[in-house]
């Protein structure tokens, strides 16, 4: 499901390294007017060249090799979904240009910031000053103020801190993404039927007391594998995919074939532009469905592909046409190729046999804006919100269709009441942000930061 990025799942901190990749780009283009010859061939300037051409990205605090550049990890294809529109889940997919080719992600991932830098909300996200902080900066090591060595000085600290980036990033072990991190207070622990308590709660769209709920079930019983998956649609639903994988996660260590948990940990690794996850989860569908597994041959298994893997889906829907869940992961598939007519379509298939699943309305929402048709997307969105009124990730898509027609206050309206839901959905909080500078409302910028919410509900009644 998913954000000025629309979500299968959640916004990314892609939009931040676009912005970055601006930043960085003036800085270099001020610091290459130095004529020393020592200072261009500094490590600091070729630092700052690299990020300024996306080589180099900011992801969780720690600089890291863009995707692209690391051979094998199908994730790359994900990294080319800016260049036609930033705005949808399905933007964080990308088209496989040629069917076992890598080099073509790679070159349409270096050319991904070239539309996008243009849109104003992006434009908006991190106003720094950077172009005066760069030219004070080249100014100050021409005079000097560094002292004569100060080229190389910088070049050496920017060069072992990349280092030990890298080196930090690549010691880090996979499981500490698949670590649930469990609330500090809960006042659903030692009660009778956390469970039946967790599932009532999230029916009626209390989706953060739900968490609460759910998380004294499956500390309770740790193998409860239905427990686990309800936590993780809970997380999804309430805009925070991480957690979401780290639920989905726990529930198949106790299930390994369940069907919903393979689909679901498809969907929103996929959110996290994470490809070759994306790819095995939705494979593993597939492979463990009774009707399907016959489709699925041992060797693909090994090296999986988008256009196999989409080939096998459609050879599944020809099976069982009247089978939602493979209409909404071709949806997810032709997003993946940016074939949004079939992506729609598919998707609209889906609901014709599922009309009363939120989550599909909003998932055709999110194919409709990456398509930029937000009006549309909208529409498909209030559906969604009209199943389901406390769903937190159709409000904070409706601001982000609002925000990307250029009506700001409009989206600020949804950003405060999707965090007014889950005042954790650190995402909205950032587009909130975002839409009030470009509404000009630096007023509120203060109570946004401090999140305010008392303060800006009364500000922007919806």
């Amino acid at each position: 499901e998913q954000m000025q990025l629309a979500s299968i799942g959640q916004i990314s901190a892609k939009d931040m390294n676009i912005a970055s990749m601006e930043q960085t780009r003036m800085l270099a283009h001020t610091l290459s007017q130095d004529a020393d010859p020592k200072f261009q061939n500094s490590k600091f300037l070729q630092f700052v060249s690299k990020m300024s051409s996306g080589e180099l990205i900011v992801d969780d605090n720690q600089i890291k090799p863009a995707v692209s550049s690391l051979p094998h990890d199908w994730a790359n294809e994900f990294q080319t979904q800016n260049n036609a529109n930033p705005n949808s889940w399905a933007e964080q997919f990308a088209q496989d240009q040629v069917s076992h080719g890598v080099d073509a992600w790679a070159n349409d991932f270096a050319n991904k910031g070239k539309n996008i830098v243009d849109d104003q909300w992006v434009n908006e996200f991190s106003k720094l000053n950077v172009q005066d902080w760069a030219d004070e900066f080249g100014q100050q090591v021409g005079e000097g103020v560094f002292g004569s060595n100060s080229a190389d000085d910088w070049g050496d600290t920017y060069d072992k801190y990349l280092d030990e980036q890298l080196v930090t990033s690549q010691q880090r072990p996979d499981m500490l993404r698949k670590t649930y991190v469990f609330s500090d207070m809960n006042p659903y622990v030692g009660h009778p039927d956390p469970l039946g308590k967790g599932q009532d709660l999230f029916r009626k769209g209390l989706l953060s007391e739900a968490v609460l709920a759910l998380e004294a079930e499956v500390m309770k019983n740790p193998n409860n594998a239905e427990g686990w998956r309800l936590l993780g649609i809970t997380h999804a639903e309430n805009d925070d995919d991480q957690q979401a994988i780290a639920s989905m996660w726990q529930a198949q260590e106790a299930d390994p074939t369940n069907l919903e948990v393979l689909l679901a940990l498809g969907v929103s690794h996929t959110n996290e532009l994470e490809k070759s996850e994306a790819l095995k989860y939705l494979y593993g569908w597939l492979k463990n469905h009774p009707k399907y597994r016959t489709l699925v041959s041992p060797q693909l298994s090994e090296s999986l592909y988008f256009a196999d893997v989409a080939r096998l889906f459609t050879e599944a829907s020809q099976i069982s046409p009247e089978d939602a869940d493979i209409h909404v992961v071709l949806g997810v598939l032709y997003n993946l190729s940016r074939e949004y007519d079939k992506a729609i379509s598919s998707l609209e298939t889906a609901l014709k046999l599922k009309p009363q699943d939120y989550s599909l309305w909003n998932k055709l929402g999110a194919t409709q804006a990456n398509s930029v048709q937000s009006a549309d997307a909208i529409l498909a969105y209030q559906k969604a919100l009209d199943l389901k009124p406390n769903y937190v990730r159709a409000w904070a898509n409706m601001g982000i269709s609002y925000a990307n027609q250029g009506l700001y206050e409009d989206s600020i309206r949804y950003y405060v009441r999707a965090v007014a839901m889950n005042p954790k959905a650190d995402t909205a909080w950032q587009y909130l942000r975002i839409s009030l500078s470009c509404a000009s409302r630096t007023d509120m910028m203060d109570a946004c930061d401090s999140r305010n919410i008392d303060l800006l509900q009364k500000e922007f009644p919806l």
